[in-house]
């Protein structure tokens, strides 16, 4: 993309450095014209100089052409770069949604479980602290509540 610019920009450079030569040789033509008209120059030299400012003012009118259908072909350019970088960034955000989206819904059936299973957890640790914390005596009595309990569920 940029060697495209840089090289548009150079064209462009060129063209505008032709354009002011080109005026530089027309305005210089304009002054040469008097004094050539008043020589007695040949009627050939005459017709060749006239063919000559022809040539020169098709060649501004040719650059002037050139320059405004590169300046056209740069906007056109520059809208479709900016065009594909708006599709890029719709489309990045857009992904972005959908795996927000996605994980989002594919967390949820997870997160009673999780928190249950926290629960649990903090349960199971608070009980083994307090089994390790106990004297033989309670111990003992946990020890037969627990086979009592367990002989009820049965």
């Amino acid at each position: 993309m940029g060697n495209a610019l840089d090289a548009f920009k150079a064209q462009q450079k060129a063209a505008e450095a032709l354009h002011a030569k080109l005026t530089e040789v027309a305005s210089l033509f304009s002054t040469l014209q008097p004094r050539l008209d008043g020589l007695k120059v040949d009627q050939q030299l005459k017709e060749t100089f006239d063919a000559e400012a022809k040539w020169l003012g098709k060649v501004q009118e040719l650059v002037s052409e050139v320059r405004a259908f590169r300046e056209g072909e740069f906007q056109h350019f520059r809208f479709g770069v900016v065009w594909r970088w708006a599709l890029a960034c719709l489309f990045a955000l857009a992904a972005t949604g959908v795996y927000e989206g996605v994980r989002v819904r594919a967390e949820n059936p997870y997160a009673a479980e999780i928190e249950q299973l926290r629960a649990q957890a903090q349960l199971a640790d608070l009980m083994q602290q307090r089994i390790s914390t106990m004297t033989p005596a309670e111990r003992q009595q946990f020890d037969r509540l627990m086979k009592i309990e367990s002989r009820r569920g049965r």
